[in-house]
């Protein structure tokens, strides 16, 4: 593809980048001189040459010879015009978004809620919400998943600043890959809460449109679309109950070792908690279980019940319901 070389992006193929470095090499030449060297036809080595000219990096003269221009000049300028190109394309996607939005309309009675079901459309519209929020994005994630999770748009969701928040169901952490799958992007700026159940799956963007699940049986990919103000509002605060009532994960799995054993520290209650420490909590008060939890630790049962026991022993308890007890009074948790 003419990608694949370096000024592939400004419109020149291999074979014409060669020929325009060789003539770079020699400050120009003929297309006697390139028939020569590369082994083709004049023809060939025409249009080669006219090529160039075309993209303003060589000019011709009367008597035939090309010369090449200041590169510094000639692709400054190539670069801006394939910008202004691009910049067009970009308009045009707007326009195009339109009558394909009006498209979408007609096939529906009422285009504010609609139900949809089909997998593609389904994973069209989830797709197209994120990539619209310009500020946050909520979400409620629980088994079982018709998509396969979607970092890159959620992590490009970030970088161009928009808030992602997302409530996951402690099933979501019972596959092998679950944490790695749903929970990395927390060390790039997700914000991530643990809950014992979640009664749907949502995707809320902006506060102004929502995709809610109508069916939680893994042969249904049944769910509502929805820009009805007073739908999201309701979304809005069942979304926000159940985050401010689930505990926070910290950081991605392997962004900090679990505690290691040592002379115990109970008392102290300056210690601020490790990353580590502070998702043993979470995922306790979620109710996963320590097989789960050791998956997405990458430790073995026996090694992370170990670590369990110090975490006990750090904060004076000897079970799940008195480490919670104990990381509230030191504002752990």
């Amino acid at each position: 593809m003419m990608e694949d070389t370096p000024l592939g992006l400004v419109g020149l193929d291999a074979q014409a980048e060669a020929v325009y470095r060789h003539l770079l090499v020699r400050g120009g030449g003929t297309v006697d001189n390139i028939v020569a060297a590369f082994g083709v036809s004049f023809e060939h080595a025409l249009a080669l040459l006219e090529g160039l000219h075309h993209s303003g990096l060589v000019s011709r003269r009367s008597s035939g010879e090309f010369l090449t221009v200041d590169p510094r000049h000639a692709l400054r300028t190539l670069v801006e015009s394939r910008e202004r190109q691009l910049a067009a394309v970009r308009d045009t996607a707007g326009r195009l978004g339109e009558i394909f939005d009006d498209a979408r309309r007609s096939s529906t009675a009422d285009s504010a809620t609609r139900t949809i079901s089909r997998p593609e459309e389904v994973g069209d519209c989830y797709y197209r919400l994120k990539q619209a929020a310009r500020s946050e994005i909520c979400a409620m994630d629980r088994p079982p998943f018709l998509l396969a999770p979607n970092g890159p748009l959620d992590e490009a969701a970030v970088r161009r600043g928009v808030r992602v928040r997302v409530v996951y169901a402690a099933a979501s952490f019972d596959a092998e890959s679950g944490w790695q799958a749903l929970g990395s992007l927390v060390s790039r700026g997700e914000e991530a809460r643990v809950a014992p159940t979640l009664p749907i799956k949502l995707a809320m963007a902006d506060r102004s449109a929502a995709m809610v699940s109508l069916s939680l049986s893994a042969d249904s990919n049944e769910c509502l679309y929805t820009e009805a103000p007073p739908l999201l509002q309701a979304l809005t605060e069942l979304f926000e109950h159940y985050w401010a009532t689930a505990p926070s994960l910290s950081g991605g799995p392997g962004s900090e070792s679990l505690p290691s054993p040592g002379p115990s520290t109970q008392g102290d209650q300056t210690r601020k908690p490790t990353n580590e420490e502070r998702n043993l909590l979470a995922l306790f008060a979620a109710g996963v279980k320590d097989d789960a939890i050791a998956r997405q630790f990458g430790v073995s049962t026996r090694t992370l019940r170990r670590r369990i026991q110090d975490l006990y022993t750090e904060l004076g308890t000897t079970n799940r319901f008195g480490a919670g007890v104990a990381a509230a009074r030191r504002n752990w948790v």
